[in-house]
C-alpha cells in the first residue's frame, strides 16, 4: 500500500522542529521533534494536558491507531469486527483503525491469537517494524539485517532489514535487535516519523540513532513500614577462652523491621560470636496489658556445642509464643542466610503464612526487649 501523504507530512516536518509543550518531553532528546510532528498532525495527543508520557509502553492498538491517522483516518469497508477482542463499544478510533489495518493487510496472521488481536498488549519491536513495513507497502531491502536474534526466515526479518536500511530504527546492539522488547510511546512516534519521512530510494535517512537501552537502574531496597528497637542481656558460654565467659552478662540489642503484616527482619546483635550462645529471645510486651506478650525464640547451635548436646548437625529453629494463651493457626518460616556467625549478628527474615491469626501489624504499641543465653 503506497503512502499518499508522504510529501505533505515531509513539508510539515520542516515546520515542527521544537517539541510540543509537554513538561516531560526534553527538546534535546531524539523523540522531541517526532512528538511535535505527530501532535501537530493529529496522529496522537498527550496523556494529559501537559504530559506525553514518552517512556510509557505503547500498545498494539495505539500504534495501529497512529498509522490509521497518518493515513488520513480512512473508514474501513465494513464495521463488523472479525476480532473477538475488538468490539463496537470500545474506543472508536482504535476500533476503526484495527478494522482498517486488517483490511489493508497491515495486521498479519502472526499478529493474531486465534481471532484475537490483543489491542491493549504492549507492542514489541518486531511487531512495530512489521506494521510500519506493511504500511509502507512491504518494500524489499537491499540486504538482510545481520542480527543474531532475527533468523533469516523469521516473519519480521524483511521488515527489520528494511527498517534498519532506511534509518527507521536500529539494533539494541551491533549484533542484536531485541525483537520481543516492548516499545515506548516516544519510540513508536519516532519510528512512524522516520517511516513517513523516509529518504528517497537508495539513500539512507539521517536521523539520530535510537539510544542503546542501558541496564535498568538497580531497584531501591524496600523500606520497612515500621521499625522496633530494644535492648537486653546476653550471656556467653566463653567457649573460646576469651573475655566473654559464662559468668559475664553483656548488652544485647534487637532491631525488628516490619515490611508487611506477614514479613519482618529480626536482627539481634551481641558482642561475641554466635557460637557462644544458643537461645535468642525477642519479647514484645504490651505496656498496658502485662499478661499479653509475644515471644519469638530463635534456637541456634552449631559444631561448637558438639561436646554438650547430641550432635546431628547445625540447628536453626523458631518458636512463637503468645502468652495470652490463644491457640489458633500460625505458620511461620525463617530465612537464616543473613547470620554473621563470627561478628555476632543473628539476622532472621521471618515470614508468616497468610491466614495465620498473628500478623506483624498486631505489634503496634508493643515494646521489644531481647535475651540471649545458653539455655536450650
Amino acid at each position: 500500500m503506497k503512502r499518499t501523504l508522504t510529501a505533505f507530512f515531509l513539508a510539515l516536518a520542516l515546520l515542527t522542529g521544537s517539541a510540543a509543550a509537554f513538561s516531560d518531553v526534553d527538546e534535546g532528546l531524539y523523540y522531541a521533534a517526532p512528538i511535535a510532528w505527530a501532535v501537530e498532525n493529529g496522529i496522537t495527543t498527550g496523556t494529559t494536558g501537559d504530559t506525553f508520557s514518552p517512556d510509557a509502553l505503547c500498545t498494539r492498538g495505539q500504534i495501529i491507531t497512529f498509522l490509521w491517522r497518518a493515513a488520513g483516518s480512512p473508514e474501513p469497508s465494513s464495521l463488523e469486527s472479525p476480532y473477538g477482542d475488538v468490539i463496537p463499544g470500545m474506543n472508536q478510533d482504535i476500533y476503526k483503525a484495527v478494522l482498517w489495518a486488517g483490511e489493508a493487510g497491515i495486521i498479519g496472521p502472526e499478529n493474531l491469537d486465534g481471532n484475537r488481536f490483543s489491542p491493549v498488549a504492549p507492542c514489541g519491536r518486531s511487531e512495530a517494524v512489521l506494521f510500519l513495513w506493511r504500511y509502507a507497502g512491504s518494500p524489499e531491502a537491499g540486504a538482510p539485517a545481520a542480527f543474531t536474534d532475527v533468523l533469516p526466515d523469521a516473519d519480521c526479518a524483511p521488515a527489520v532489514a528494511w527498517a534498519v536500511e532506511n534509518g527507521i530504527t536500529s539494533g539494541t546492539s551491533e549484533s542484536t535487535f531485541s525483537p520481543g522488547e516492548p516499545c515506548t510511546r516516544g519510540q513508536i512516534v519516532t519510528f512512524l516519523y522516520r517511516c513517513v519521512n523516509e529518504a528517497a530510494p537508495g539513500e539512507k535517512a539521517v536521523f539520530t540513532e535510537d539510544p542503546i537501552p542501558s541496564a535498568p537502574a538497580p531497584e531501591e531496597p524496600a523500606r520497612p513500614m515500621q521499625t522496633y528497637t530494644g535492648t537486653g542481656e546476653a550471656h556467653s558460654l566463653g567457649l573460646d577462652g576469651s573475655e566473654f565467659t559464662s559468668e559475664g552478662v553483656y548488652e544485647a540489642s534487637v532491631t525488628v523491621e516490619v515490611y508487611s503484616p506477614y514479613e519482618a527482619v529480626f536482627t539481634i546483635d551481641i558482642p561475641f560470636p554466635l557460637y557462644q550462645a544458643s537461645s535468642y529471645l525477642v519479647r514484645f510486651d504490651n505496656p498496658e496489658k502485662h499478661d499479653a506478650s509475644y515471644l519469638f525464640i530463635f534456637q541456634r547451635w552449631d559444631e561448637a556445642f558438639a561436646d554438650m548436646i547430641p550432635w546431628e548437625g547445625d540447628h536453626d529453629q523458631l518458636r512463637f509464643v503468645d502468652t495470652s494463651g490463644q491457640d489458633a493457626f500460625l505458620s511461620v518460616h525463617q530465612d537464616t542466610s543473613g547470620d554473621d556467625r563470627i561478628g555476632g549478628s543473628l539476622v532472621r527474615r521471618v515470614t508468616i503464612s497468610p491466614g495465620s491469626y498473628f500478623t506483624f501489624d498486631m505489634l503496634s504499641g508493643y515494646v521489644p526487649t531481647c535475651h540471649v543465653s545458653t539455655s536450650r
